[in-house]
């Protein structure tokens, strides 16, 4: 497993190794600085795996049910993947292609929580229903 100071130090010589890069092959530098923000994300991933099994033990232990436990797993997967991707557009000079990931991953979470809705709209539908039926 990855150790934080580990990340860092992978993290640094890379971008080290990245300028360095710069100067001569531009194109090979962006690629070195992708391969290592993947390599980096895919420690981080497997160092939070522990997390993510106690957080969903948490929430299951709560009363949500697997599916719902499921979308916000799913939800903090696609924050930190489109955060990451956004910032890589960033550093190449495409800010605007970062907005449009940023923007992307703002609609997937939207969708990806609208199941999450129904619950709540039955819910709200009997208590209107309750509340019209005592005359209140």
């Amino acid at each position: 497993m990855v150790t934080a100071i580990q990340a860092a130090g992978i993290g640094m010589t890379g971008v080290l190794i990245a300028k360095l890069l710069q100067r001569y092959a531009p194109e090979q530098a962006l690629l070195m600085t992708l391969l290592l923000g993947a390599v980096i994300t895919g420690c981080a991933v497997t160092a939070m795996m522990p997390v993510l099994t106690e957080i969903d033990a948490l929430l299951s232990s709560g009363g949500l049910s697997t599916e719902q436990t499921a979308c916000i797993t799913k939800a903090v997967g696609i924050c930190c993947i489109t955060q990451l991707a956004a910032d890589l557009c960033k550093d190449a000079g495409e800010s605007a292609m970062a907005s449009g990931i940023l923007l992307t991953g703002k609609i997937t979470l939207i969708l990806l929580a609208l199941p999450l809705f129904s619950p709540l709209k039955q819910l709200l539908e009997e208590v209107i229903s309750c509340v019209s039926f005592s005359g209140l």
